[in-house]
């Protein structure tokens, strides 16, 4: 009997860890839902933004902006020109990180969909483990009733009620079925006062 409880007590433990990792995959999982969603929306909007502008080529403007700054170390021969070269790279940057933002975003929509892919297998994986659990409670229940020798009580097996026979709705219905008639006796004091 020692054994037994040893064993419950030791599966309540692990069930109570189990639900606590369920809890919080459960909230993480919730969460990534939401980013997913709210990343979603972001690009659709940037889509919407985007339908007149085509998206910009980054390795072109790359490119361009190795050779502007090549151009500013190699043949800038005045100030003013350098300047001018300066405001074109930053030009240039600005480009690449506004087309750069669609790739973060896809890049990060992907990410957020292998977690959530990953918490799913997670919390299935843990659901089969919290049914392995139950059935083992099951087991070791059911060994500990066997041994105090209590009956398992069934509650989808009613109990048969006590009622009175109805009379079918095909049948006649007398009259003495309904009520109880006492006959008059004339000799009876009492029913002389009666009518």
């Amino acid at each position: 009997m020692q054994e037994i409880k040893a064993q419950i007590d030791e599966l309540k433990k692990k069930r109570s860890e189990t639900l606590a990792k369920i809890r919080d995959m459960q909230r993480r999982l919730n969460y990534k839902v939401s980013e997913y969603d709210a990343i979603m929306k972001l690009r659709e909007i940037e889509k919407q933004q985007q339908v007149g502008n085509s998206r910009p080529d980054i390795g072109k403007l790359r490119r361009q902006k190795h050779s502007l700054e090549f151009k500013i170390s190699t043949e800038a021969p005045s100030l003013s020109q350098e300047k001018a070269l300066v405001r074109k790279i930053n030009e240039l940057n600005s480009q690449i990180e506004e087309a750069l933002k669609g790739v973060r975003m896809a890049r990060k929509t992907d990410f957020v969909k292998k977690d959530i892919e990953g918490l799913q297998a997670t919390l299935s994986a843990s659901a089969a483990t919290m049914n392995e659990i139950d059935a083992k409670f099951d087991e070791l229940y059911h060994a500990v009733r066997k041994l105090l020798g209590v009956q398992r009580r069934r509650s989808n097996i009613q109990q048969p009620q006590h009622k009175a026979p109805q009379p079918s709705r095909n049948k006649e219905i007398n009259l003495e079925d309904i009520v109880v008639i006492k006959k008059k006796d004339k000799q009876d004091p009492s029913a002389k006062g009666e009518k």
